[in-house]
């Protein structure tokens, strides 16, 4: 039983940028705030922004507002107008139907009629039959290229999201009727591989489910062609609607997802399904992955990890390692990273709806275990001395003073940072000294080593690769950070630069401690701890070609990398 998405699906590269056009301006807001008219076919969406202060603009009656154009775009007059009343214009545009405008207007200029290859009424079709100076026309189906007037000649282009099985075939009858002709096909790349990938997804699986508005003409269209493939296929806008489909007499699932339907919205779609076929599978199986479940979403098994890669930390620093120091490491951690996913629920509302129920349901006991664990390492690094729990009670401090507002409200006009959380990839830079903190310079100096070669070398490493991790799912976590406000790293440099940001820092970490240990500066075991990080970076890419969703056992492989240094660690001393 699997559920497969396809890897087209969710947000296109127009409404991706028309979405971070108008989230950039809701997280500056500065006065009124509209789009003219939906910003995309979607109710979530358009919930979500609302929610954020984003209205929506039925006409062009507004003055001295911000107006954002959305993805299908405008006619000209409408942008006129909206521009003698005093408003600031943000265009996000889509490029393709920007491209598909230019071409109209070069078209009318040289005399030709636009034949417009689309759904009447549409927003993008009004837009670009704004653009023909009242020489368009708007072609549906062949009855309407019977009902055209005598052209002499006319150029032709095609809604960007329109069947391309269709569009070539009125093309083909508009060949006939009219000598003169051009033919531009203006469907998107996006569209075209979604509608291929459908049909390619259709024959690999039992039964198709299509996320997306029922007001979206690509989701219609994506529906209507899983459709014609034979295989039974079900177009929904939200997860709610998945119930009494009768799923679970199939084994295998495919989804697809339009064009503006949001990540968040996938994810939850995803998650009802496999819930809906887990009924199936026997009592054994479904306890054992509740329990893996429960451990990756409590940090239980990412607390593991941080005892693993303490463990890692001491035998590199030749220190026989101790278990009250492994324990400290694994109640801070997990203490720590509890606190940070309760305060992080908003976001994960949109990014990780799973989460967001598992906090719901677990959320006070969750909150307690954390409480008790914060004093239970305190105890124990008070066992170990004096200055272990300062260091400890410190770090502790520093996280409190991360979410503290540090510049007063007086002064708030002088910067949009008021607190240390708000500055662009701080919380990476804090966990990761965090992590350091606890698995190598308290132990460190618990053991009179203080800052040798080893143990800068270690710190290093700790830093780097936690670093990576914690970047990694804020490239993951990308579209849930945007919707809330928060500038990551990712956010600022953009997915593609961020990868190759830490593919630079592996190399950099790789190539220190490989030549630290050819040299003997550090022990053999230098060569293979690089595996870690490296084998993240990996993950990262596997994810980035959408070949593994976003998932707990995504989440799990990734944080395994911790789990993974501690076993190499081990099997190099048994050698």
């Amino acid at each position: 039983m699997k559920v497969k998405l396809a890897k087209t699906a969710g947000f296109c590269m127009g409404v991706r940028r028309a979405m971070n056009i108008v989230l950039d301006a809701a997280n500056k807001k500065k006065g009124r705030l509209y789009t003219y008219g939906p910003l995309v076919h979607n109710p979530q969406v358009i919930e979500m922004l609302k929610q954020k202060g984003v209205d929506v603009l039925d006409d062009d009656s507004v003055n001295k507002a911000t107006v954002i154009i959305r993805a299908h775009g405008v006619a000209p007059e409408e942008r006129k107008k909206l521009k003698e009343g005093g408003n600031l214009l943000c265009d996000a545009t889509c490029p393709h139907v920007a491209k598909a405008h230019a071409i109209i207007k070069k078209g009318i200029k040289e005399g030709y009629s636009a034949i417009i290859i689309g759904d009447k009424g549409h927003a993008e079709v009004n837009g670009l039959l704004g653009y023909a100076d009242g020489k368009g026309f708007v072609v549906e189906e062949i009855a309407d290229v019977e009902k055209l007037p005598e052209l002499d000649k006319a150029c032709v282009i095609a809604q960007t999201t329109q069947d391309r099985r269709v569009f070539q075939k009125l093309v083909a009858r508009l060949r006939e009727k009219i000598s003169d002709i051009k033919i531009f096909d203006t469907i998107c790349d996006s569209t075209s591989l979604r509608q291929k990938e459908v049909l390619e997804l259709a024959k690999e699986v039992d039964a198709m489910v299509i996320v997306g508005g029922k007001n979206s003409a690509n989701t219609r269209r994506l529906h209507e062609i899983s459709l014609s493939s034979g295989v039974p296929s079900f177009h929904i806008e939200q997860e709610d609607e998945l119930d009494g489909l009768g799923l679970e007499q199939y084994e295998n699932i495919g989804v697809m997802a339009g064009a503006s339907t949001p990540n968040w919205v996938i994810l939850k779609v995803i998650e009802r399904i496999k819930r809906l076929l887990s009924k199936r599978r026997g009592k054994l199986y479904r306890l054992l992955q509740s329990l893996g479940e429960f451990m990756v979403e409590s940090t239980l098994y990412l607390s593991l990890g941080a005892v693993s890669m303490c463990y890692a930390s001491l035998i590199f620093q030749g220190v026989r390692p101790s278990a009250t120091i492994l324990a400290i490491a694994f109640f801070y951690v997990f203490a720590v990273h509890i606190f940070n996913r309760y305060n992080e629920r908003l976001k994960d509302e949109f990014f990780d709806p799973a989460r967001t129920r598992f906090f719901r349901d677990c959320g006070r006991p969750l909150i307690i275990s954390a409480i008790t664990a914060s004093f239970t390492s305190l105890y124990l690094s008070y066992v170990l001395g004096v200055i272990d729990f300062v260091l400890l009670l410190f770090s502790y401090l520093m996280g409190v003073i991360y979410s503290v507002r540090i510049v007063p409200e007086r002064l708030r006009h002088l910067t949009k940072y008021r607190r240390i959380k708000d500055l662009p990839g701080s919380k990476d830079i804090f966990v990761a000294l965090a992590w350091a903190w606890v698995i190598v310079l308290i132990p460190a100096l618990n053991n009179d080593i203080y800052f040798s070669y080893k143990s800068v070398s270690i710190l290093l490493f700790a830093l780097v690769t936690v670093f990576v991790r914690s970047v990694v799912f804020d490239i993951v976590s990308l579209e849930g950070d945007r919707m809330v406000g928060r500038e990551t790293i990712p956010i600022l440099l953009g997915p593609k630069h961020t990868q190759t940001m830490l593919l630079v820092l592996t190399v950099i970490i790789g190539l220190f401690m490989s030549l630290s240990a050819a040299f003997e500066l550090v022990p053999q075991l230098g060569f293979y701890l690089i595996l870690s990080p490296v084998f993240m970076v990996i993950c990262l890419y596997v994810f980035q070609k959408r070949r593994i969703q976003a998932s707990r056992l995504f989440e799990a492989v990734i944080d395994s990398n911790f789990i993974l240094t501690g076993v190499v660690t081990y099997l190099w001393q048994l050698v």
